[in-house]
Protein backbone atom coordinates (compact mmCIF):
# COMPACT_ATOMS: atom_id res chain seq x y z
CA UNK A 1 0.00 0.00 0.00
CA UNK A 2 1.28 3.54 -0.90
CA UNK A 3 1.17 5.94 1.96
CA UNK A 4 -0.44 9.17 1.87
CA UNK A 5 1.36 12.52 2.38
CA UNK A 6 0.06 12.94 5.93
CA UNK A 7 0.78 8.94 6.51
CA UNK A 8 4.88 9.44 5.86
CA UNK A 9 6.25 9.60 9.14
CA UNK A 10 8.86 12.42 8.24
CA UNK A 11 5.62 14.28 7.42
CA UNK A 12 3.56 13.82 11.07
CA UNK A 13 3.90 17.60 12.71
CA UNK A 14 4.50 19.36 9.16
CA UNK A 15 3.71 23.11 9.45
CA UNK A 16 4.92 24.02 5.94
CA UNK A 17 6.35 22.56 2.62
CA UNK A 18 7.12 24.93 -0.52
CA UNK A 19 7.97 21.78 -2.81
CA UNK A 20 7.91 24.84 -5.75
CA UNK A 21 5.51 21.92 -8.08
CA UNK A 22 4.63 25.28 -10.01
CA UNK A 23 7.26 26.14 -11.36
CA UNK A 24 6.38 29.76 -13.31
CA UNK A 25 4.36 32.53 -11.82
CA UNK A 26 4.75 35.12 -8.82
CA UNK A 27 3.44 32.33 -6.11
CA UNK A 28 4.01 29.16 -4.51
CA UNK A 29 1.74 27.19 -2.46
CA UNK A 30 2.20 25.20 0.44
CA UNK A 31 1.18 21.71 0.05
CA UNK A 32 1.45 20.90 4.18
CA UNK A 33 -1.68 20.24 5.97
CA UNK A 34 -2.53 23.81 7.58
CA UNK A 35 -1.96 25.57 3.93
CA UNK A 36 -0.73 28.61 4.57
CA UNK A 37 -2.52 30.12 0.64
CA UNK A 38 -0.07 31.51 -1.36
CA UNK A 39 4.04 32.30 -0.67
CA UNK A 40 5.11 35.39 -2.82
CA UNK A 41 7.81 35.55 -4.94
CA UNK A 42 8.91 39.39 -4.66
CA UNK A 43 10.65 40.96 -7.14
CA UNK A 44 10.69 37.32 -9.39
CA UNK A 45 13.37 35.41 -8.79
CA UNK A 46 14.43 33.14 -10.99
CA UNK A 47 12.43 29.63 -11.72
CA UNK A 48 14.94 26.70 -12.51
CA UNK A 49 14.84 23.51 -13.57
CA UNK A 50 18.32 21.91 -12.73
CA UNK A 51 20.39 19.13 -14.65
CA UNK A 52 17.87 16.02 -12.84
CA UNK A 53 14.57 17.68 -14.39
CA UNK A 54 13.71 19.22 -10.32
CA UNK A 55 12.49 22.99 -10.54
CA UNK A 56 14.28 25.25 -7.91
CA UNK A 57 13.72 29.00 -7.27
CA UNK A 58 17.03 31.25 -7.59
CA UNK A 59 17.82 34.30 -5.75
CA UNK A 60 20.58 35.99 -8.99
CA UNK A 61 21.57 38.92 -6.85
CA UNK A 62 21.84 40.49 -3.31
CA UNK A 63 19.65 43.47 -3.71
CA UNK A 64 16.07 42.18 -3.93
CA UNK A 65 14.97 38.85 -4.29
CA UNK A 66 12.99 36.82 -1.35
CA UNK A 67 9.89 35.06 -0.82
CA UNK A 68 7.30 36.23 1.80
CA UNK A 69 4.33 34.76 3.68
CA UNK A 70 1.74 37.52 5.60
CA UNK A 71 1.92 36.57 9.44
CA UNK A 72 -1.73 36.00 10.00
CA UNK A 73 -1.11 32.93 7.29
CA UNK A 74 1.37 31.70 9.44
CA UNK A 75 0.78 31.91 13.21
CA UNK A 76 1.40 28.36 13.70
CA UNK A 77 5.18 29.17 12.91
CA UNK A 78 5.57 31.34 16.24
CA UNK A 79 7.52 29.32 17.70
CA UNK A 80 8.40 29.74 21.58
CA UNK A 81 8.55 26.73 24.12
CA UNK A 82 8.97 22.86 23.36
CA UNK A 83 10.45 21.81 19.74
CA UNK A 84 10.50 22.59 16.30
CA UNK A 85 12.40 22.16 13.33
CA UNK A 86 13.26 23.68 10.34
CA UNK A 87 14.79 22.01 6.78
CA UNK A 88 15.80 22.76 3.14
CA UNK A 89 17.83 22.33 0.14
CA UNK A 90 20.24 25.00 -0.11
CA UNK A 91 22.96 26.08 -2.77
CA UNK A 92 25.07 29.20 -1.67
CA UNK A 93 26.49 31.56 -4.31
CA UNK A 94 27.57 34.89 -2.22
CA UNK A 95 30.59 35.73 0.22
CA UNK A 96 28.80 38.74 1.48
CA UNK A 97 28.74 38.54 5.17
CA UNK A 98 25.39 37.66 6.17
CA UNK A 99 22.51 36.15 3.81
CA UNK A 100 18.93 35.20 5.32
CA UNK A 101 17.59 31.70 4.94
CA UNK A 102 14.28 31.76 6.57
CA UNK A 103 12.87 33.46 9.64
CA UNK A 104 9.70 34.96 11.60
CA UNK A 105 11.69 37.58 13.64
CA UNK A 106 12.63 40.80 14.63
CA UNK A 107 15.54 41.62 15.79
CA UNK A 108 16.36 41.89 19.98
CA UNK A 109 12.66 41.69 20.29
CA UNK A 110 10.73 38.58 18.97
CA UNK A 111 10.85 34.74 17.15
CA UNK A 112 13.65 33.08 15.37
CA UNK A 113 16.12 33.09 12.39
CA UNK A 114 18.14 30.98 10.17
CA UNK A 115 20.96 32.33 8.21
CA UNK A 116 24.36 31.87 6.61
CA UNK A 117 27.52 33.94 7.35
CA UNK A 118 30.71 33.61 5.46
CA UNK A 119 33.71 33.46 7.18
CA UNK A 120 36.22 31.99 4.99
CA UNK A 121 38.79 29.46 4.85
CA UNK A 122 36.01 27.02 5.67
CA UNK A 123 34.55 28.60 8.52
CA UNK A 124 31.32 29.05 7.05
CA UNK A 125 28.47 28.82 9.58
CA UNK A 126 24.94 28.18 9.58
CA UNK A 127 22.96 29.87 13.02
CA UNK A 128 19.81 29.18 14.59
CA UNK A 129 19.17 32.09 16.32
CA UNK A 130 16.05 33.63 18.54
CA UNK A 131 15.86 36.95 19.59
CA UNK A 132 14.04 38.33 22.91
CA UNK A 133 12.57 41.49 24.45
CA UNK A 134 14.90 42.78 27.33
CA UNK A 135 18.02 40.97 27.96
CA UNK A 136 19.58 37.89 29.31
CA UNK A 137 22.00 36.96 31.36
CA UNK A 138 24.94 38.86 30.22
CA UNK A 139 23.10 41.60 28.35
CA UNK A 140 22.52 39.78 25.26
CA UNK A 141 18.90 39.78 23.69
CA UNK A 142 19.85 37.21 21.67
CA UNK A 143 20.25 33.35 22.56
CA UNK A 144 22.00 31.45 19.10
CA UNK A 145 23.83 28.01 17.72
CA UNK A 146 26.17 27.66 14.58
CA UNK A 147 27.59 24.60 12.98
CA UNK A 148 30.64 25.39 10.62
CA UNK A 149 31.38 23.75 7.23
CA UNK A 150 28.64 24.87 4.77
CA UNK A 151 30.78 25.50 1.90
CA UNK A 152 29.60 27.53 -0.94
CA UNK A 153 28.73 26.73 -4.59
CA UNK A 154 26.90 23.01 -3.20
CA UNK A 155 24.08 21.50 -2.56
CA UNK A 156 23.25 21.33 1.09
CA UNK A 157 20.42 19.42 2.58
CA UNK A 158 19.67 21.75 5.97
CA UNK A 159 17.89 20.09 9.03
CA UNK A 160 17.74 21.79 12.57
CA UNK A 161 15.88 20.36 15.31
CA UNK A 162 15.15 22.60 18.35
CA UNK A 163 14.58 19.73 20.79
CA UNK A 164 13.74 21.95 23.40
CA UNK A 165 15.50 23.84 26.79
CA UNK A 166 19.17 24.91 26.02
CA UNK A 167 20.06 22.98 22.11
CA UNK A 168 19.29 22.22 19.21
CA UNK A 169 20.66 19.87 16.77
CA UNK A 170 21.70 20.70 12.73
CA UNK A 171 22.18 18.37 10.43
CA UNK A 172 23.82 18.24 7.46
CA UNK A 173 22.96 15.74 4.14
CA UNK A 174 20.93 13.78 7.03
CA UNK A 175 23.81 13.80 9.50
CA UNK A 176 24.13 15.26 13.00
CA UNK A 177 27.09 17.67 13.12
CA UNK A 178 28.89 19.65 15.47
CA UNK A 179 27.01 22.74 16.97
CA UNK A 180 28.43 25.59 18.92
CA UNK A 181 25.74 27.06 21.58
CA UNK A 182 25.26 30.27 23.49
CA UNK A 183 22.75 28.25 25.27
CA UNK A 184 19.33 28.87 23.43
CA UNK A 185 16.08 30.58 25.06
CA UNK A 186 12.50 30.11 23.97
CA UNK A 187 11.91 32.66 21.57
CA UNK A 188 9.36 35.34 22.47
CA UNK A 189 6.22 35.22 20.53
CA UNK A 190 6.44 37.27 17.36
CA UNK A 191 3.73 38.25 15.04
CA UNK A 192 6.23 39.40 11.79
CA UNK A 193 6.12 37.91 8.30
CA UNK A 194 7.71 34.78 7.22
CA UNK A 195 10.43 35.31 5.03
CA UNK A 196 12.93 33.64 2.93
CA UNK A 197 16.27 35.06 1.46
CA UNK A 198 15.69 38.47 3.04
CA UNK A 199 16.26 39.96 6.62
CA UNK A 200 12.77 40.57 8.10
CA UNK A 201 12.91 44.29 7.14
CA UNK A 202 12.95 43.24 3.80
CA UNK A 203 16.18 45.62 2.53
CA UNK A 204 19.36 43.58 3.85
CA UNK A 205 20.71 40.14 4.21
CA UNK A 206 19.47 39.28 0.91
CA UNK A 207 20.02 35.35 -0.42
CA UNK A 208 22.14 34.66 -3.51
CA UNK A 209 21.93 31.02 -4.78
CA UNK A 210 19.43 28.48 -5.25
CA UNK A 211 16.74 27.18 -2.69
CA UNK A 212 14.75 24.15 -2.78
CA UNK A 213 11.59 22.63 -0.61
CA UNK A 214 11.79 25.31 2.62
CA UNK A 215 10.02 22.90 5.76
CA UNK A 216 9.08 23.52 8.96
CA UNK A 217 7.22 21.32 11.65
CA UNK A 218 5.79 21.45 14.96
CA UNK A 219 8.03 19.11 16.50
CA UNK A 220 11.76 18.54 16.93
CA UNK A 221 12.36 15.35 13.73
CA UNK A 222 14.79 13.03 15.15
CA UNK A 223 18.05 11.81 13.57
CA UNK A 224 15.83 8.78 11.44
CA UNK A 225 13.53 11.71 10.30
CA UNK A 226 16.26 13.60 8.92
CA UNK A 227 17.86 10.94 7.26
CA UNK A 228 14.77 9.20 5.34
CA UNK A 229 14.21 12.72 4.32
CA UNK A 230 17.85 12.84 2.73
CA UNK A 231 17.99 9.46 1.43
CA UNK A 232 14.26 9.85 -0.94
CA UNK A 233 15.69 13.16 -1.99
CA UNK A 234 19.42 13.23 -2.96
CA UNK A 235 18.95 12.20 -6.16
CA UNK A 236 18.00 14.78 -7.20
CA UNK A 237 21.03 16.90 -6.37
CA UNK A 238 23.32 13.91 -7.26
CA UNK A 239 24.57 13.92 -3.70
Amino acid sequence: MINGYDKLTENNGIAMDLPFYEATGAVTRDQAKPHHYDVTLVNTPTWETIASGLCVITFANLTHHYLELASAACVDLDFQGGGYSLGCWFNWQSTATSLNVMGRWATDISGWEVYLFAGGAGQNYLTLRHHHAGTLVGGNPRSACYSTGWTESTWWFMGISRTGGAEAIHYRNGQPVTVVTSGLVDPETCNQDLTMGVRYTKNADYFKGSLWRPRAWNRALTAADWEIIFEKERDWFGV
